[in-house]
């Protein structure tokens, strides 16, 4: 067909394609295992944990890790609940499993940096919190000192050390500086590039 359309046959055929450096991901193992994992690492120093901030109930927690069907943890809501060891990163209270998974008007993800400035829908940038605690906090950032309480403050550092939520989203949740003019400006060209993605 191409000797046809230009008069010889073509000498060499040029195929152009999208393609990424990155490597290929391997196949990490799945929420629950890696919940699990993380559990194991904390059930030496929960009782430790205990006396600082309250009752965790970790025994009980974990029985549920155990039984819950891995794609249940498909669900955010229930995954945060889990990797907060089932409290509220903004009160520290115990969140109700059953009000959790039947009442969606009791609990929220909220997002550390407000939406208003970037659009961070990651687990870097989300925690379940109570929806009062997400009403008072509003669109404030850094959290206030309310939020930022010693005994939070030891919680997230505890979660951090145990790997439930990563680096990052503890340097956000204690950050006491507000965002510099770099970071707003990074944040617009960021949301520039995905809106034109």
């Amino acid at each position: 067909e191409l000797k046809k359309i230009i008069g010889c046959a073509p000498a060499k055929i040029f195929v152009e394609t999208t393609r990424s450096n990155q490597e290929k991901k391997k196949p990490t193992d799945s929420r629950k295992k890696q919940l699990e994992l993380a559990y194991k690492a904390v059930k030496k120093d929960v009782k430790e944990l205990e006396k600082e901030i309250g009752v965790i109930n970790f025994d009980v927690l974990n029985d549920r890790l155990i039984s819950v069907e891995p794609s249940k943890l498909k669900a955010k809501k229930l995954y945060l609940y889990y990797t907060q060891l089932g409290r509220c990163m903004y009160s520290g209270e115990t969140i109700d499993i059953t009000q959790l998974l039947f009442d969606n008007n009791k609990y929220d993800i909220d997002h550390i940096y407000p939406q208003s400035k970037i659009k961070d829908d990651s687990f870097t940038n989300t925690v379940l919190v109570k929806r009062e605690s997400n009403a008072a906090k509003t669109d404030r950032y850094p959290l206030g000192s309310d939020i930022q309480t010693p005994s939070n403050r030891r919680f997230w550092k505890f979660l951090k050390e145990k790997g439930l939520i990563t680096d990052e989203k503890y340097n956000r949740l204690v950050r006491t500086e507000e965002f510099s003019d770099e970071e707003l400006s990074g944040f617009i060209a960021r949301q520039l590039v995905e809106t034109s993605q």
